[in-house]
Order: structure tokens, then C-alpha cells, then sequence
């Protein structure tokens, strides 16, 4: 099953439940447990129509669509605009949706590095995937957008990328790069450039195509990077010499068996 046929059997747990309920279940994907629908009227070319939204307990704000202003206010349209973001934004389908994700992420860091190394640029390390929640002031124009913490030279960074969102929002992350050519991420200029990502150039020490960071997100990087850390240290481990203790245990153990053996020859020999 793919993540949208996942996605539709997980809202259809929920159809019948009041709106309020539907929408508590939304505001835990985001760290919080009620929230309400608000309508705004919008003014220029968009006048008559109403932007609609659910401002949850903690005051962030995920905006849901837009109507003609009386479809707005009608409980039928707004309970269909909650369906739907009830299919995209419900904890079981971010953490299928995070899942998916990893692994092909992880096997792209891989090429990805092989590309940066030929370029002279730096290595990074896939970390996790996260969804923005908007508690960081500066990042709640993102949220809802999924993205991704990776460690380059040691420093953390929460990535984001228009398709990399889209990619693992539909659960169809690559695990090559998807970009054929190699080329430098817009607006940046190449001398800014130090790794490389999705064969794109990218750069760690720019706030582009990054997010202020929060803390919780901070605390789950830093608890992975050092789990990976341990992990490629013990790999490239060289095996250790055996301490006086073992190789004292080990002759022993062939000493005791030495007897067994020649005794074993010369029942065969007798045969």
C-alpha cells in the first residue's frame, strides 16, 4: 500500500466524528491538542472570497483553503476542507510519511557524497525527517512543510526544499538523486557552495534553503548524530589484539584439547 492509499484508509477511521474532534486529531500533528476554524475576508482581486484556517490552542496558524465567502462560513465546506487536511496532517500518516523517507534518503547521502567528494565539497549525514510545526515564529511560514536535518561538518541544519517537501509528503523520495545533471541550487552563488544534495550544490553556511531550527527537532538531530557517529566508528574499528587474560584463556582451551586429539589420531591409526 502506498502512502495516499494509506492516507485514505487512516481518514477513514475518523469519518464520522464531529469536526471538533477531526481537528484535535490535526492539532497533535503539530504538537497540540484543539484548535478552531477562522475565516478572513479577503480584499483586491480576491475580494468576496474568505481565506480559511485553524488557529490551534498554542496561536500558530495552518492555513486550509479558500472559498467564496458564504461557502467559507458553511459548516458542509469547511468540514471538507478539514477531510482533507485531516488525510495529509494526522500523526499516523506523518510518521508513515517520516518512515518512507529515511531510508532512500539515506542511500541518496551515499551518491550524493561520492558527487561532493569528486568536487572537492564536504560529506553530510542524513539525520531526520521532520514536519515544521511552526512554533519557531520564523519558520511558521513553512508549516506543514516536511524537511529534513542534516549535519555537514559537524553542524546541524534543518533543510528544506520545495521538492524535497512534496517528495516526502507523496512518499516518493528517490533513493538516487532525481536530478540528472549536476547543478547550483538557485540563487546561490558556487563559491558558497560545500555539499551536495539531491546532485544539487547547496551551502551549510547560508540561511537559505534552511529553517530556524527548534529545540525539540535540535535535541532529536543531536541524539542521531551521535547514534551514527558510533555506528561508523565501530565499522572502521580495526579488530583488537586479545588481552594476556584471553590469550592465556585460548591456550589453555588448546591444551585441554591437545590430549582429546592425539588420542583420536591413534585410535584411528589402530583402526
Amino acid at each position: 500500500m502506498d502512502l495516499q492509499e494509506k492516507a485514505a484508509e487512516i481518514v477513514k477511521k475518523y469519518e464520522n466524528l464531529p469536526m471538533r474532534d477531526k481537528i484535535g486529531i490535526i492539532a497533535q500533528t503539530f504538537g497540540c491538542t484543539s484548535g478552531k476554524i477562522k475565516t478572513s475576508p479577503c480584499y483586491g482581486k480576491w475580494r468576496g472570497t474568505s481565506d480559511m484556517s485553524i488557529i490551534f490552542d498554542n496561536g500558530v496558524s495552518l492555513g486550509i483553503g479558500n472559498e467564496v465567502t458564504p461557502q467559507a462560513k458553511s459548516i458542509k465546506v469547511q468540514n471538507e476542507h478539514i477531510n482533507a487536511v485531516l488525510a495529509r496532517y494526522n500523526p499516523e500518516i506523518v510518521a508513515a510519511a517520516k518512515e518512507a523517507a529515511l531510508v532512500p534518503l539515506r542511500k541518496r547521502e551515499a551518491v550524493d557524497n561520492a558527487i561532493a567528494a569528486e568536487k572537492g565539497l564536504k560529506p553530510y549525514t542524513v539525520l531526520n525527517v521532520e514536519l515544521n510545526d511552526g512554533t519557531v515564529d520564523e519558520s511558521s511560514g513553512y508549516i506543514g512543510w516536511y524537511y529534513v536535518t542534516l549535519a555537514v561538518d559537524g553542524k546541524i541544519r534543518a533543510f528544506i526544499e520545495t521538492g524535497l517537501a512534496h517528495s516526502i509528503a507523496s512518499g516518493t523520495v528517490s533513493k538516487t538523486p532525481t536530478r540528472e545533471n549536476y547543478f547550483v541550487a538557485g540563487a546561490l552563488k558556487e563559491d558558497k557552495v560545500d555539499f551536495v544534495f539531491n546532485n544539487v550544490g547547496f551551502s551549510s553556511i547560508s540561511d537559505m534553503y534552511s529553517l530556524p531550527i527548534s529545540k525539540d527537532a535540535l535535541e532529536r538531530a543531536e541524539k542521531t548524530l551521535a547514534e551514527r557517529s558510533k555506528a561508523q566508528t565501530a565499522e572502521h574499528k580495526p579488530p583488537q589484539k586479545p588481552s594476556l587474560r584471553e590469550q592465556l584463556a585460548a591456550a589453555k582451551e588448546a591444551l585441554a584439547e591437545k590430549p582429546n586429539t592425539q588420542r583420536h589420531q591413534k585410535d584411528k591409526g589402530a583402526r
